[in-house]
């Protein structure tokens, strides 16, 4: 299987603004004195989960929205990162999950023949 030089690209793309997002969510949270210090760890890992996510669904998003938009929704993914890990670290709602992009990605081909 080849990578493209543009996949890694995308996919560097990605996770430097879902980085961006989870690290700047960790600094109010500082600043708000919620927690000690930022927890870097916390952050690379929640960022490198919404990461695969939205490089996975990238192919159909980017068919619908601009780079632009999609540069924002990574953003808010990375803001909303390590909710998104918390919430779906269980085995039944990983299923209800792939059930979902299932649906998405196959219920289209139905309706157009």
């Amino acid at each position: 299987m080849l990578i493209s030089q543009e996949e890694l690209l995308l996919l560097a793309y990605i996770y430097v603004f879902c980085f961006l997002g989870a690290f700047s969510k960790d600094m109010l949270d500082t600043f708000l004195e919620k927690i000690p210090k930022v927890l870097i760890f916390k952050v690379l890992t929640s960022s490198l989960t919404v990461t695969i996510l939205l490089y996975g669904l990238s192919e159909y998003i980017l068919n619908r929205i601009s780079y632009r938009s999609f540069t924002a929704l990574c953003y808010i993914f990375g803001i909303v990162s390590f909710e998104i890990l918390v919430k779906y670290s269980s085995i039944k709602n990983i299923n209800s999950i792939i059930k979902i992009i299932y649906e998405i990605k196959y219920g289209q081909n139905k309706d157009k023949g």
